[in-house]
């Protein structure tokens, strides 16, 4: 028997299972100083209880409640009140009570559904972002290098073309840029060059450090220097682990989205899915800037025009214009550099940082 205090008399009434078949029968549970007791129409049904032989379920509106016994017996009852003026003298279901307290009080669900919608905002603004570059960072080498592949492979089968710039034209540059790659030694970066085809003047970093010209790009610049500056931001962003950070935060957005909606199928292979995420890069803007900074650090460094930069973004921006028919200061192409590989915000904040750095 269970020891209580001098409190009034309770009586709950309900149903009562027996467990042993699926019929109930009334009943009613009554607590007095004597103890708790459980009767029924049926003498072999009726009983003293102790509380740790009873468990009830939680309040859930006003649906019915439940007191499951160690028999398998099951106490069916409406009188919510009632049961949760037992549960406080028998010291069960604190927890219970504390959160139907909190799912019937208006101002502590809207202020709840407030702070969730803010932590699932930040979690993807700044908590994903800053997870995938620690991720990204601690990624094996043959890890990047196996994505670079496969993405390579695919921009070749769909994208590329073999690039139609003379050899000696290649050596060239590769000579001119050897300078620039020497200042990461820890990097094994590779300089290639392809056909852009439909895409025309691009540039792209892969993570393993490969780092693809199109002919078209070439040719628009007017100075090997130009296309050095194109380097040093490509190298940027190979230096930072851009590339590897944007497919880690992919599926990270991937996996989060999955546990929040149980839909698994959404959910993929990082490697099977990088070269569809590599080939459709669009960095944040926040990594653009950070790629800039680097290649405007590094050009000082060398000694090499800032302006090298924004010249060959203006003629970019000025020849996708004529070729679109586009006016300046559209959105659209202008904001971004060969929107089939990596993006490139063409913003006058961009070209001005480099354009303040050639009067200072």
């Amino acid at each position: 028997m269970v020891s209580l205090r001098s409190e009034p008399a309770l009586t709950i009434h309900g149903r009562f299972y027996t467990g042993a078949d699926s019929r109930s029968r009334p009943a009613r549970l009554s607590l007095a100083e004597g103890g708790l007791r459980l009767e029924t129409d049926q003498p072999e049904d009726c009983r003293d209880l102790k509380s740790t032989e009873i468990t009830l379920s939680p309040r859930v509106g006003n649906t019915p409640r439940y007191l499951y016994l160690l028999d398998d017996g099951v106490f069916e009852t409406i009188e919510n009140d009632q049961v949760d003026t037992l549960s406080r003298r028998v010291h069960q279901g604190l927890g219970a009570r504390l959160v139907h307290q909190l799912e019937n009080h208006l101002g502590l669900i809207l202020l709840a559904a407030l702070v969730t919608a803010l932590v699932t905002v930040l979690t993807f603004t700044h908590g994903i972002p800053a997870l995938s570059s620690l991720v990204a960072h601690t990624l094996p080498d043959e890890l990047a290098a196996r994505m670079s592949r496969e993405t390579l492979q695919q921009m070749d089968d769909y994208m590329l073309s073999p690039s139609e710039l003379p050899a000696e034209r290649q050596q060239s540059l590769n000579e001119h840029f050897a300078p620039l790659l020497a200042q990461e030694p820890e990097y094994s970066f590779q300089v290639m060059f392809r056909s852009g085809e439909g895409i025309g003047a691009n540039a792209l970093a892969l993570p393993d450090g490969t780092i693809i010209f199109t002919d078209e790009m070439v040719e628009l610049a007017q100075d090997p220097d130009e296309l050095s500056a194109v380097l040093a931001h490509e190298m940027g962003h190979v230096v930072a682990s851009h590339g590897l950070r944007s497919v880690v935060q992919s599926s990270l957005v991937g996996w989060m989205i999955v546990m929040m909606t149980g839909d698994l199928s959404a959910a993929s292979d990082m490697v099977v899915v990088a070269p569809a995420v590599l080939m459709n890069l669009s960095y944040s803007r926040d990594m653009e800037r950070e790629a800039d900074t680097y290649a405007l650090d590094l050009m000082l460094s060398q000694g090499l025009d800032p302006s090298h930069f924004s010249n060959l973004m203006l003629r970019l921006e000025a020849s996708h214009q004529q070729d679109t028919g586009e006016e300046a200061g559209e959105s659209g192409w202008g904001e971004r550099i060969g929107g089939a590989l990596s993006s490139h915000p063409l913003t006058r904040e961009r070209i001005q940082q480099f354009e303040q750095a050639v009067g200072s």
